[in-house]
Order: structure tokens, then C-alpha cells, then sequence
């Protein structure tokens, strides 16, 4: 199959899941949108996102303004995402943003945080929960991850359940989107890595990591004509992106992989250029199971791979391997899958080689000690113990302010939002490749969303179950 054939195909794939939900969430009209009450604006500018790859200070909250309105975006925050749409649409991916966030992915982070138009309401608490018909502009950024759910979640919730929400999310990647979370550039943030303790400490020290999905990443292969699932073994893929493995007929290969014929083909390592969520899950699991990686490479969201070329984002590492016969690259399940290409067997730590299909990415999380701090849900799960656990399973997480969001509507309006996220989203998470949360996980996400706080009340109450 040609690479355009399996673009066309991943499109149609992509259109058709999106479709599908489409379906399953327009079941009733939205309630009529609340009266809009249009307070003073009050206006200020953005203190601009460093260059630098360090975490930049937050910029300060104006304690006498309802609201600020950054006016103008740093560049690099500007240029990154313009960059990241570029990928997205050159690829198979781009049907699952296309509902909404196409045209507003391209302004990336250059975010208006605007004043609400809607008068307050009241917090709900009832068995039967509905989202509050408010208006409100929302916008967020960050970790390419969950970008496909995301994007969906966003089409049907702003056409379909609270009209006067409108959201928007920029693909942009985890580091990318905790930069602009900590300086107040977006409402949102989207993160599969947690903002390091330090930076919390003293940049942040009111971010809530709300868990929201379940996912895998895998090893997304492309060699002229073998389409079966491969196996590999946890040293393999270390001695691939390690630079030690260097073509496909090599015998630690062979020997996991029985009756597949592979050509003198020499492997070509494809890792994220940018700062990513996805890296740390990767390098993450490479750290535990390869003393030589741990050694040589270690952990974090961007590290100095020995070997291989550079893609921004999951969608551009998917269409470079795509697009390379030879080429291997760590991308969450979704991509492959909308990409046409099969599921590989991991090694788990149990010794058994396990694929990434939903059932197994959630046995990952099987057993996990869930801490009573809303400000501690950010955990690793790679490499589980439990025997029929996918090994490279990771949450991704929203980033939410607990005490310092000032304009009550905009709060209220995200709330619901992700508590909808939390409870009828998760309906979507299997059609598009992901896994839903645990109960346990769920409940502890649901209970820290309403720990949020505009001048000491309490923004949502809802039930949690």
C-alpha cells in the first residue's frame, strides 16, 4: 500500500470514529443559552514566554481585575503551534480536529482570555447532573497525547451540550502547554508529564494534574511489506533508540519475531523533537527497564537521543514514519491505528508480550495506591507488574487552577466541562484508540475538580459517582 493509500485510508478511518461519536452524543437538543451580561473590560498584556527551554515564571494575577486579556502571544509559543497544525494537517490525524479546531489550532496560544458574557450561576448538586448553560470562551494547550479525544470531546460538547461554551485546544505539546499554563496564557492546560515539584513550588502551587484518559504508546513500525504485529523485547527497543541496534536483520530481532522475513534494511529511530508528554512516558519506561538508558539517556520530556531523527508532535512522528520505509517511532495508540498500521506485542515485566489494546493499557493502572492530595493524582505506571499489563501505559492529565482563577463563569464553565469529560467523555475514549480511567482514578479526578475555588466558593458541586 502507498503512503497516499494509507493517508486516504487513516482519513476515512479518523472521519468515521469522529462520525460514530458524533452519533452517540447528539441523543437531545442543549438547553436554551443564558442571557448574556456584558461586564467593563479590563484589559492586560501578556508578559511574553521566554525562549529558553527552562519553565518561565508566571506572569501575576492582578488581584483587583476580574480578568485579564493578553493582547499579544510570545512568539515562540506562536511558532510552535503553527508548526504543530502544519503536521497535524499533513497528516492522517487532522479528520479528528477538523470538526472544530482546525481554523483555531492555527492561533495557537495566542489566546484571548476573555471577560464572561453570562451572569453567574449557581453551583450544581444533584443526582442528575446537567452542564450549566453558560457563555464563556475557554482555550487551553498542550500535550498532542490526547489531541484526537480532545478534539472530539470539544466538537460535541460545544455543538451539542452547552452551545455558549466555546473551547478550543492547541496541539502543542506537554512542555509547550505547561509553559503556558504557568504564565496565565491559557485557561487550560493539557500534560502527560507533571509539572516538576519544584516548578509547582514556586510557579504554580495551585495546579490540580486532573487525570483524564488512560493511554498507550507504542513502537509504530514501517517496513515495505511486512504488516504482521512484531514483537519486542524491552532491550530491543532500548538498543534501537540507543543506536546499538542498526538494522532490521539483527538476530535480537529475529529471535523474538519467528517466520517474519525482514529485509537488510537499515532502522531508523524517529523521536519528538519538541518538549513532549509522550517522551517522558517513553524515556520513562526505557529508564526502568535498560540500566544502559538510564545511564546514558535518562528521563524527561526532552532528552539527547544517541540515534534517530526528530518530529514534533505524535501526528508528525506518525507521518515520518509513515513516510520512511525502515522507520520505528513512539507515538500513543490512536496515531497508529488511524494511521492503518497493527498493534505490536510488548515484553511486560511478567515476561509475557502483551499488545496495547484497551483491556490491557487499563490493567496498568490495576492496583494503584490513589493519594487523598488532589495536588498528588500524577503518577508513573509504566512497566507494571500485573501479568497481563501493557508496559508503556500512561495517564495524561488537565491542568486546572485550584484557588487563583478569578472570573467565576469561566470557572464554572470549565468545571463543567471536565466533569462532562470525566463521566459521558469517557464513552469516547475506546472508540478513539484510548482507555477509560479506573473507578477508583475517576472518582479521586471528579472529587479534585471540586476542590476549585473563585474567592473561597466553590465553582462546582456534583455528584461522584
Amino acid at each position: 500500500m502507498t503512503a497516499t493509500n494509507r493517508t486516504i485510508k487513516a482519513m476515512m478511518l479518523s472521519l468515521a470514529l469522529v462520525s460514530a461519536l458524533l452519533l452517540a452524543a447528539c441523543g437531545s437538543p442543549a438547553a436554551p443559552v443564558a442571557e448574556a451580561t456584558k461586564p467593563p473590560e479590563v484589559a492586560a498584556e501578556a508578559t511574553a514566554v521566554p525562549e529558553a527551554t527552562a519553565v518561565p515564571e508566571a506572569t501575576a494575577v492582578p488581584e483587583a481585575t476580574a480578568t485579564t486579556e493578553p493582547t499579544k502571544a510570545p512568539e515562540a509559543t506562536a511558532t510552535t503551534a503553527v508548526e504543530a497544525t502544519a503536521t497535524v494537517e499533513a497528516t492522517a490525524t487532522m479528520a479528528a480536529t477538523a470538526t472544530l479546531a482546525a481554523t483555531q489550532a492555527a492561533t495557537a496560544t495566542k489566546v484571548a482570555m476573555t471577560a464572561p458574557t453570562a451572569t453567574t450561576a449557581p453551583a450544581v448538586a444533584s443526582t442528575e447532573w446537567a452542564p450549566r448553560q453558560l457563555t464563556a470562551t475557554l482555550s487551553g494547550s498542550g500535550a498532542s497525547f490526547p489531541n484526537p479525544l480532545y478534539q472530539v470531546w470539544i466538537s460535541v460538547y460545544s455543538k451539542n451540550v452547552v452551545p455558549g461554551v466555546q473551547l478550543s485546544y492547541s496541539s502543542v505539546g506537554s512542555g509547550q502547554g505547561q509553559k503556558d499554563f504557568i504564565a496565565y496564557l491559557t485557561d487550560f492546560g493539557g500534560t502527560d508529564s507533571a509539572i516538576k515539584s519544584a516548578d509547582v513550588a514556586s510557579k504554580a502551587p495551585d495546579a490540580i494534574h486532573l487525570p483524564m484518559v488512560l493511554g498507550g504508546v507504542m513502537p509504530m513500525v514501517n517496513i515495505a511489506g511486512i504488516k504482521t504485529s512484531l514483537k519486542f523485547t524491552p532491550e530491543t527497543l532500548a538498543g534501537i533508540y540507543l543506536g546499538a541496534i542498526t538494522n532490521w536483520t539483527d538476530p535480537r530481532i529475529a529471535k523474538d519475531n519467528e517466520g517474519v522475513a525482514f529485509p537488510d534494511l537499515e532502522i531508523t529511530p524517529v523521536y519528538r523533537s519538541d518538549s513532549s508528554g509522550t517522551t517522558s512516558i517513553w524515556t520513562d519506561y526505557l529508564s526502568k527497564v535498560s540500566t544502559d538508558w538510564k545511564a546514558k539517556v535518562g528521563a524527561g520530556s526532552a532528552v539527547s537521543f544517541p540515534a534517530g531523527i526528530g518530529a514534533s508532535g505524535n501526528a508528525g512522528v506518525s507521518a515520518t514514519v509513515l513516510n520512511t520505509n525502515g522507520a520505528v517511532g513512539y507515538v500513543e495508540v490512536g496515531y497508529a491505528l488511524a494511521a492503518g498500521f497493527p498493534l505490536p506485542f510488548v515484553k511486560n515485566a511478567a515476561g509475557n508480550f502483551i499488545k496495547p489494546e484497551t483491556a490491557n493499557v487499563s490493567s496498568a493502572a490495576n492496583g494503584l495506591n490513589i493519594s487523598s492530595d488532589p495536588k498528588k493524582l500524577a503518577t508513573s505506571i509504566t512497566n507494571s507488574a500485573a501479568a497481563d499489563a501493557y508496559p508503556i501505559a500512561a495517564f495524561t492529565y488537565v491542568l486546572v487552577r485550584q484557588t487563583t482563577y478569578t472570573d467565576v463563569v469561566k470557572a464554572q464553565a470549565l468545571s463543567d466541562y471536565l466533569y462532562w469529560g470525566l463521566t459521558t467523555g469517557q464513552g469516547a475514549t475506546v472508540r478513539l484508540g484510548y482507555a477509560p480511567l479506573p473507578e477508583a482514578m475517576r472518582k479521586a479526578s471528579m472529587t479534585a475538580l471540586m476542590t476549585m475555588r473563585v474567592a473561597g466558593q466553590p465553582v462546582l458541586e456534583a455528584p461522584v459517582k
